[in-house]
């Protein structure tokens, strides 16, 4: 049983948004007890403020701190291990930018790869395999196309998608987890991720940070918003409409 501590709530972090969309995103705790951040890039069609590629905002980006748990002293820490610690013009909790809507990530239960899905303007969706310190190229790049004929999107520093997929298969994606059950044996190892509109939920593999496979799993009649997974490595979604939260199974 959990419980509540009382008086026990403080503000980590605030940030302002300019507009209404890509506002929040997924908080986890990765294999090294830091906390991660997603932001978007603060909303907007096309990142009019061009936040994903600027180094002193933490919208577009993907933070990597230590909360303090106790009442006194600073809300956290950054690590001394983050990348632009000492780097002038870089904001020092950002472990990775050039992102749109980062609104789901996690991290694989046995190799701990970070997997972040990043949703599209209007052309393509992504998944990244995280890097330390990387640029991922919003809005400089969609997926692994140049955003608005941008002449930069062919420099070597921005890193490449695992995978991405058009509009014609999909219109939001929804970031999942690797599955690392039991009840599932040919799936182990892939990660399951989703579409927010189609309600497609895929398996894709990879090896190195290369795509091996892709293989469609099932398609429902929900809007998938989220996934999740519990101890034993089984993996579940929920669907927004009705708020309820299904597992994926042999049978299903």
């Amino acid at each position: 049983l959990i419980q509540k501590i009382e008086h026990s709530k403080r503000m980590i972090l605030k940030l302002e948004q300019p507009y209404s969309n890509h506002n929040g995103g997924q908080l986890a705790f990765g294999p090294d007890r830091k906390l991660y951040i997603g932001f978007g890039d603060g909303g907007g069609a096309n990142d009019p403020y061009k936040n994903g590629q600027n180094p002193d905002t933490f919208l577009g980006k993907l933070l990597r701190i230590l909360p303090n748990p106790h009442s006194a002293g600073a809300a956290y820490k950054v690590p001394e291990d983050n990348p632009f610690v000492h780097r002038p013009g870089f904001l020092p909790e950002i472990w990775s930018y050039g992102f749109r809507n980062p609104w789901r990530f996690s991290f694989d239960k046995l190799t701990g790869e970070l997997y972040l899905a990043d949703v599209g303007q209007n052309e393509f969706e992504e998944i990244d395999l995280i890097q330390k310190g990387g640029n991922y190229g919003w809005n400089i790049r969609e997926g692994f196309h140049c955003f608005k004929n941008n002449p930069s999107c062919v420099e070597n520093f921005l890193i490449d998608p695992i995978h991405e997929y058009s509009r014609e298969e999909g219109q939001s994606i929804t970031g999942g987890y690797v599955y690392r059950g039991k009840e599932i044996p040919k799936l182990v190892g892939s990660y399951l991720y989703g579409d927010f509109v189609t309600g497609k939920i895929w398996a894709l593999k990879q090896k190195n940070g290369k795509k091996i496979s892709n293989e469609l799993v099932v398609q429902v009649p929900f809007q998938i918003s989220t996934f999740g997974q519990d101890i034993s490595g089984e993996v579940y979604f929920a669907d927004f409409g009705s708020g309820n939260i299904f597992h994926i199974t042999k049978k299903n």
